[in-house]
């Protein structure tokens, strides 16, 4: 059946890609277009709706905070109590005192109620009442309070301090309050300060506003700030005292008394709905996430264009199966006619059969006859590999006897020393057909770590034999010798410890330790040598180098290292160099416990 599609497919692919360009791509255009355009509509409507509801809650704050500006006005304009505050409490009887103190508690108290928690005078410390701590408070408490140098600097206007929590004598538990505050002055020496008035308004009457409004729009979105950003009110406490915006999102709208902003709060979208009190500029907001808004709207959308996207698709479908039912009876029996002579006769009648005419039939029966073809070539290529595999498999065996050959010239030389009695010459050929031979490996790239140190003895004894000014000492844990590592990692490391460490050195005599440690569940090489040494910054060069190839510089022998011993422990192993000028050169090689990878080269063997 798929096949068959597939035919359909190369048959009517215009007229499918003609019903795609024609109905498919504008349609879906129209439909992208409706989406933002009522998405938009939507926006613009919700958001309306809502700065209406900021802008009924910023009336009823307003409202609200009115009231407790009347009676701050009304206290502040009462004659009485500027004549109480300001008298001087050293002259007259100490009963006076009481009753002044008497006169406005009840003055105070009669305009306590559900708008206004408490009254606070702050007056005269030498007031008797001064330390009451229930209505009166000595003006030397103030002075500790946060807001005093705010009420200060208003110089007698309202200055309105954001929500706090306060506990009040005789009450229990502990209640958060928003405050009005202004200073006293003496009518007849108006530069002297007799008091600051202080009225509590609980924080609840404001967050009640919000709840009311909360119902008409979104839940939990509407806020009161303060002039700095900071929630003054809002249906989680704890949120009260945070930021509602960062400071530079914020200054936007400090400026702006109403309005709507579309703004970016991380990788969410939201929108910003303001109003400013007109009592202490304080703003009354609502910030919603546009998702919430287009939410109704999204689902709406959503199965529309599931609905619109079926109906396309089945009218496709059956416009397609139309097209399908009109052609698959005539190219049936067409295949059928290709599958009868293929039987038959083969592929060469199926060739002389061909029409010179084009068609999907037409070149499915060509492409049978490339099929066929194709197939025989295969045949005859895949008789040609097996034996140009034999004949591969033939010169390995050969190479084979290569490295026996050398190894018995090698002895055979060393036995021709022998007898000519030149033993030097005999020992040098003994290492170095036992070098030979262990580098070789039986052609494995990994070896244990003993046959790796037995290779590294046979390359220090070669090199003593030529060179006579040097010592050297090699030692590793029995247990450790059946640990895995590329072969011929430590030979560069040695030549460089000869060469360019004890070769350098005045006198060129030295000494090299080649010793292994076991370090956690891995274990560790280190060469070291009493040469030359180098700067740091000559080690801090050599080592930056392994960042990229060195090319024909000296350091390539150092550089091959760390690249297979990077391979081979999948990044996870170090080489180290640790060097002082005159002093020598420690090159360690770290190898963690963990199997080389099986991409690694030669790690197969």
């Amino acid at each position: 059946m798929t096949g068959k599609f597939r035919l359909l497919w190369e048959t009517h692919r215009r007229m499918i890609l003609l019903y795609l360009i024609i109905v498919l791509l504008p349609a879906g255009a129209l439909l992208y277009y409706y989406f933002q355009r009522s998405e938009d509509i939507l926006e613009r409507q919700v958001t309306m709706s809502i700065l209406n509801s900021v802008r009924q809650v910023k009336i009823n704050v307003d409202y609200r905070l009115s009231k407790v500006d009347e009676i701050s006005d009304a206290l502040i304009l009462n004659r009485e109590l500027y004549e109480l505050l300001a008298s001087d409490p050293s002259s007259g009887p100490s009963y006076s005192q009481v009753q002044e103190g008497d006169k406005l508690g009840q003055l105070i108290r009669s305009l306590q109620g559900s708008d206004i928690r408490k009254i606070k005078l702050y007056v005269n410390p030498g007031k008797m009442y001064a330390r009451e701590h229930v209505n009166f408070f000595s003006l030397d408490e103030a002075r500790e309070e946060p807001w005093y140098e705010r009420v200060i600097e208003r110089n007698g206007a309202v200055s309105w301090i954001p929500a706090r929590t306060v506990s009040y004598l005789g009450s229990p538990g502990q209640v958060r309050v928003v405050s009005s505050a202004r200073i006293i002055r003496d009518p007849d020496d108006y530069a002297r300060m007799i008091g600051i008035l202080e009225l509590d308004v609980p924080e609840a009457n404001l967050s009640a506003i919000l709840a009311q409004a909360e119902d008409q729009t979104t839940s939990r979105s509407m806020y009161i700030v303060d002039g700095d950003g900071f929630i003054v009110s809002h249906a989680l406490e704890d949120r009260i005292g945070t930021r509602l915006l960062e400071p530079d999102a914020f200054n936007e709208v400090r400026g702006q008394s109403s309005g709507i902003r579309r703004l970016s709060i991380g990788s969410e979208a939201y929108y910003l709905m303001f109003d400013t009190l007109d009592r202490n500029g304080w703003k009354a907001v609502s910030l919603v996430p546009v998702h919430r808004i287009n939410r109704p709207n999204a689902d709406f959308n959503f199965g529309f264009s599931l609905v619109l996207a079926l109906s396309l698709s089945l009218l496709v479908i059956l416009g397609a199966f139309l097209v399908f039912a009109n052609v698959n009876r005539s190219m049936i029996a067409r295949l059928r006619h290709i599958t009868e002579q293929l039987r038959e006769r083969g592929a060469i009648a199926i060739e002389e059969g061909i029409p010179r005419s084009r068609g999907v039939v037409i070149r499915l029966e060509k492409s049978v006859t490339n099929m066929l073809s194709t197939f025989q070539h295969l045949l005859e290529d895949n008789y040609r590999t097996k034996e140009k595999e034999k004949e591969a498999r033939m010169r390995v065996l050969q190479a084979q006897i290569n490295p026996h050959f050398l190894y018995n010239a090698l002895d055979t030389i060393n036995w021709m020393a022998l007898t000519k009695g030149a033993n030097d010459i005999s020992r040098m050929l003994h290492m170095l057909a036992q070098y030979f031979r262990l580098s070789l490996s039986k052609g494995k790239d990994i070896v244990t770590l003993e046959e790796e140190m037995n290779l590294a003895k046979a390359y220090l004894e070669i090199q003593k034999q030529r060179f006579h000014n040097f010592e050297f000492e090699l030692s590793y844990p029995e247990q450790l010798a059946g640990r895995s590592l590329p072969k011929l990692t430590v030979q560069p490391i040695i030549e460089n410890a000869i060469l360019h460490g004890i070769q350098n050195k005045e006198g060129h005599e030295g000494r090299i330790r080649l010793d292994v440690r076991e370090d956690g569940d891995g274990f560790v090489i280190r060469v070291t040598d009493d040469g030359t040494g180098m700067s740091e910054d000559q080690v801090r060069e050599l080592l930056a180098s392994f960042s990229s190839p060195p090319g024909a510089s000296s350091s390539y022998g150092l550089y091959n290292v760390w690249e297979r011993l990077r391979l081979f422990t999948g990044g996870a192993g170090r080489l180290d160099v640790a060097s002082v000028p005159g002093e020598g050169t420690t090159v360690s090689l770290m190898f963690p416990d963990r199997p080389p990878p099986e991409d690694t080269p030669g790690a197969a063997g």
